[in-house]
């Protein structure tokens, strides 16, 4: 692809840029690219052609530019700066761009002032006051105006958790808080923009019940305003709560600035706030006299800093590793609720904490499950209480085949559902049986068959219809050797086709266990002609070899030492044939044999090594002479029967 011809570029006004020739606005400082020359990238078609949907739709009530108020209506036509976007948050975008996405519902910026005029020549200094957190998620947008000075009202619900607090008018540049007067706990407070916007503005002066009032508002000329409730004191304002308000204004006395208006919360707000809508009357000292009282994190440490929404919000920043944040949901959960749930700020909300714990949670499964499971205690699940966030939950400890961390989900799941239940939580009703399945599968690979036993014996009450959970049940009973009550679960048949086949070799294992019943089975190797077998003595496990054809019985020297046997010129002898020698054996008795529960007591064994097996010793027919032998060499079988 040919490199595009720089002078075919639209440039930039503001900060001379080249930029793209479809582009709306430029890349580097935000500006409009309308009116700029150059080819198809010229914005000014674009934006005549959706002049129309924009003005009828009230977004040029909510504008921010300076304004200088006249009868005859609105000045210059309204442009569309660029959607305000910081690097690397492409889901945190400030603004829409109309162009692309449309939608009456939100903000749109304008870059170039906006000017009408009254016969008293008011200006207004109008933009848009926004709030940031340490995370740049945005807390709050709204547009405002500001007194000569960079005075202006803010609801204190806006500043809640904010890092940052902009300003900001056209291309005039940004302007941040410097400092304000608020006192704790009051719904409004009045702060300072630094350094103060460009442009001529009014003063701010206290509000004089004797003269008449007049509310500028974006957009529209100047209009009389009366006041038809009492006023309420609160703080240095003057508060008019029965005021129906559709839109922001300013509110103005002979030339100055006395008071702002806040309207009515958006409609789909759903939770019971303090109203603050109506008209807010400055009360306090004229704007020359005002001095800045507190900061910005004076506020925060006052209002916001160590409660549970501070404690937690770190969770919100896509900075922080998954397991770190969420890790800070168990120490936030035990501070102090600063802030009632009115007062949350909308980004930190309960949905969206939960749909972002959702998020770092699923990222666990496949790639670190046991980590991401401990990474949450079962007090912050509980704290949740979110039937999805839950079930991720549980899906990790099943993913660990860790007995702990399922025993903890077990547990923690078991509690959450004898609490909650409906279709979020119908997954977890699920994973419960499957947690309790693989705890008993594990515990059987470990050998523990008390375990075994003991889980096994607990989830049967519990799951009563599980058709894995009564197959375990029957394999347990089996290795018991109760017969009777295996045979009882096995008779009811089973739904699930992958189990049908575990069913049915639980059957034949039921089959051959009741041929052999009053015998002892000793397993070997199918098909290969030595039997090996471990039998105990006095306590001590020996290997032994099975063999039919010998008299007498023989331990190692090894053995003989680790049972405490002490071998001098009084230990008894055997004399000892080979092919090829004969020599005298020490003889000792040793205590009960035990060979799978076949017991035999009073064998004397001759100490001896057997050439190229050390440690290994004979099993004679001193042992074997006892029982009735069947030997089943394809199965692998020896079969015992007392005689």
């Amino acid at each position: 692809m040919e490199e595009e011809n720089p002078e075919m570029r639209p440039q930039c006004r503001s900060c001379d840029s080249f930029n793209d020739v479809e582009a709306l606005h430029c890349y580097q400082c935000g500006s409009t690219l309308a009116d700029v020359g150059g080819g198809p990238g010229n914005q000014s078609s674009r934006s005549k052609k959706w002049l129309p949907w924009l003005l009828p739709s009230g977004i040029a009530l909510w504008i921010f530019s300076e304004f200088k108020f006249e009868p005859q209506g609105p000045g210059p036509e309204d442009r569309i700066t660029p959607e305000s976007k910081r690097p690397g948050s492409e889901n945190k975008r400030l603004f829409r761009n109309p162009e692309i996405d449309p939608d009456p519902s939100d903000v749109a910026l304008v870059d170039r002032a906006l000017e009408l005029s009254s016969p008293q020549d008011l200006r207004l200094v109008w933009g848009w006051l926004e709030s940031i957190d340490p995370a740049e998620i945005r807390l709050d947008v709204s547009a405002v105006a500001v007194t000569d000075q960079g005075w202006v009202l803010i609801p204190r619900k806006s500043l809640l958790g904010s890092d940052t607090v902009t300003f900001r008018k056209g291309r005039a540049g940004e302007s941040s808080i410097a400092g304000g007067i608020f006192r704790i706990g009051d719904p409004v407070g009045l702060w300072q923009m630094t350094p103060p916007p460009e442009g001529s503005s009014l003063q701010l002066m206290a509000y004089d019940p004797q003269l008449p009032l007049t509310v500028l508002r974006p957009g529209s000329p100047a209009e009389d305003w009366f006041i038809e409730t009492s006023l309420q004191a609160v703080g240095s304002f003057l508060f008019s709560a029965g005021e129906v308000v559709s839109g922001g204004g300013a509110l103005v006395q002979e030339g100055a600035l006395v008071g702002w208006l806040i309207p009515q919360e958006e409609p789909d707000s759903q939770r019971n706030s303090q109203s603050i809508q109506g008209a807010w009357f400055w009360n306090g000292a004229s704007g020359e006299e005002l001095i800045s009282q507190a900061s910005l994190g004076d506020f925060q440490r006052a209002e916001f800093i160590g409660g549970v929404v501070e404690g937690y919000r770190s969770i919100f920043d896509d900075q922080l590793d998954d397991l770190e944040a969420l890790s800070v949901l168990e120490s936030a959960r035990l501070r102090t609720p600063r802030l009632k749930d009115s007062d949350i700020p909308d980004p930190y909300l309960r949905n969206p904490l939960i749909q972002k714990v959702r998020e770092r949670l699923s990222r666990g499964l496949g790639v670190n499950p046991s980590g991401y499971f401990w990474s949450l205690t079962s007090d912050s699940m509980m704290w949740l209480e979110d039937g999805v966030s839950t079930a991720l939950w549980l899906t990790l400890a099943l993913e660990s085949q860790e007995v702990e961390s399922m025993r903890v989900a077990i547990q923690t799941g078991g509690w959450l559902l004898d609490r909650w239940s409906g279709d979020d939580w119908s997954r977890c009703e699920k994973l419960i049986p499957q947690l309790w399945i693989s705890v008993i599968e594990l515990l059987r690979k470990q050998g523990d068959l008390t375990g075994v036993d003991r889980w096994i014996r607990e989830a049967r009450p519990q799951f009563p219809e599980n058709e894995s959970i009564r197959l375990l049940d029957a394999e347990r009973l089996l290795e018991l050797g109760q017969l009777s009550e295996c045979e009882a679960a096995l008779s009811i048949p089973v739904s699930r086709t992958d189990l049908r086949a575990v069913r049915e070799s639980l059957l034949e294992r039921l089959r051959i266990e009741r041929s052999i019943e009053g015998r002892i089975l000793v397993r070997f190797t199918p098909g290969s002609p030595v039997i090996e077998a471990v039998a105990n003595i006095g306590g001590l496990p020996v290997q032994f070899l099975v063999d039919t054809g010998a008299s007498a019985t023989s331990i190692p020297m090894s053995v003989a030492e680790q049972l405490g046997f002490v071998i001098d010129s009084r230990t008894p002898r055997r004399r000892i044939r080979t092919a090829s020698d004969e020599f005298l054996a020490p003889v000792v008795n040793l205590p009960q044999v035990n060979l799978e529960g076949a017991t035999v007591s009073g064998i004397q064994a001759t100490i001896l090594d057997l050439p190229g097996q050390p440690g290994v010793g004979l099993l004679g027919l001193d042992f074997l002479g006892r029982f009735r032998l069947d030997i089943d060499v394809e199965r692998g079988w020896l079969l015992l029967e007392p005689r």
